[in-house]
């Protein structure tokens, strides 16, 4: 596995760089599939009100098709690099139950009444979806969706884009300020 870890603003220690390469390089053995992946580390200290979240360890690892995304804060820039592990081994764990058999072995053993019509006609939601929300969505523009999205309290507004004649989605991003994903046919 290719590791490469940076420092945001700041010189990594030689001792929390080897952790993290020694941590990560364990990966493969959850998934087989990241033996020759590549693995970003970005390491940052933040001046943080906070003081148990001043160090945030943020990791992306790539390869073979499966992409894994962690990013953990702590006090400690060794807690956080221990946490960020951990929680990138269970993303490995999950994909592999995924892809080498316990769910598809639950989802083969399924009764046939879960797969079945619900009475109204339509078809059964899977078993992670709890709730559906129908709601009519207005053509507006971008900045018109800002407002909105900022008046109901919401992390996301769904909206018609008038500009791009296609719905589109704004939200509110983790630093504070806001994302536009408009949506492209593959």
């Amino acid at each position: 596995m290719d590791i490469v870890v940076r420092g945001k603003h700041f010189d990594v220690p030689a001792l929390v760089e080897e952790r993290a390469r020694t941590k990560l390089g364990r990966l493969p053995r959850y998934l087989p599939l990241l033996e020759e992946a590549s693995a970003e580390v970005d390491i940052a200290h933040e001046k943080a009100k906070q003081p148990d979240k001043r160090f945030v360890v943020h990791v992306t690892v790539s390869g073979h098709g499966v992409h894994l995304r962690a990013e953990e804060r702590a006090a400690k820039l060794e807690t956080a690099v221990d946490q960020v592990v951990q929680a990138l081994n269970q993303q490995a764990r999950k994909h592999k139950e995924q892809i080498y058999g316990r769910s598809r072995a639950k989802a083969a053993k399924a009764p046939a009444s879960a797969k079945a019509a619900s009475p109204d006609g339509a078809t059964a939601m899977p078993r992670d979806v709890t709730k559906v929300k129908r709601f009519a969505v207005n053509a507006m523009t971008a900045a018109e969706a800002l407002e909105q999205m900022e008046m109901l309290k919401h992390d996301f507004f769904l909206f018609f884009d008038a500009d791009a004649d296609q719905v589109s989605l704004v939200y509110r991003r983790k630093a504070g300020d806001y994302g536009l994903i408009v949506p492209e046919l593959s």
